[in-house]
């Protein structure tokens, strides 16, 4: 039987993309598939501070659950005030034992390169936790290319490129990859033939195996078979994973 950790899963009420996801759906989903565990972070809740920390809250008492093992991470405004961003940060971190941040330009109306985008990656280089970016949809500020800035200032900070550009941008996100090695790849949405460039371009030590939505498990899972040599299954299946988020 083949182990696997699903790096980017979400629970709740998404207000940007409008879908709603359940504690329920999330069990029942991975239910007779290899999955052992998953790293939960928010749908989009609103832009309140009060909706940050109660989405929170839920992903902390999901990772109580018995039946499987989970992970939480942090999806907080970033354009709440700093000191209301890094107190989240630091709670969730610290509090309810999440494992990374995510940043989410379309979702947040971010720009990475900018100051409030800047300050995630230097929060989490203060708590030495890994930042998860949405990359592909929303232009200009979800290219990966708007990550390059964040990975060279600070080099010690990994980044964890979701999405690889989707199949627009997957090309741009190699590039930026090959020049900062702290930047790391999970490509869902991403079509095989660009998933394979990434193979073999950034390796599997780099590379991970993630779902974004629990009922998209097998169609990542056959790309994934149709590509990887079979040496190297584990390490994107699980170990890059346990790797990047301590886990």
């Amino acid at each position: 039987m083949m182990k696997i950790i699903d790096v980017h899963a979400h629970l709740g009420d998404d207000c940007v993309f409008d879908h709603h996801i359940t504690e329920e759906d999330l069990l029942e989903g991975y239910r007779g598939t290899f999955v052992e565990g998953a790293i939960v972070q928010p749908s989009l809740p609103r832009f309140s501070l009060k909706a940050n920390q109660e989405i929170h809250d839920r992903i902390a008492r999901l990772c109580e659950n018995k039946q499987m093992k989970f992970w939480g991470m942090a999806s907080i405004y970033p354009h709440f005030t700093k000191e209301e961003y890094r107190q989240e940060a630091y709670r969730c971190i610290h509090e309810l034992g999440f494992v990374a941040l995510k940043l989410t330009p379309i979702g947040h109306a971010v720009d990475p390169e900018s100051e409030d985008g800047m300050f995630v990656f230097s929060v989490a280089r203060e708590l030495g936790v890994p930042v998860m970016v949405h990359t592909g949809t929303g232009l200009p500020f979800s290219q990966p290319v708007k990550i390059l800035k964040a990975a060279q200032k600070y080099p010690d900070v990994k980044i964890v490129l979701a999405h690889s550009g989707m199949d627009w941008f997957t090309h741009q996100a190699i590039l930026v990859a090959e020049q900062c090695p702290n930047i790391y790849l999970e490509t869902t949405w991403t079509g095989i033939f660009q998933t394979k460039e990434v193979y073999q371009k950034i390796g599997p030590d780099r590379l991970m195996f993630a779902s974004d939505h629990v009922n998209n498990v097998s169609v990542e899972l056959e790309k994934y078979r149709q590509i990887l040599k079979p040496e190297d299954m584990e390490q994107v299946m699980w170990k890059t994973a346990k790797e990047v988020f301590c886990l």
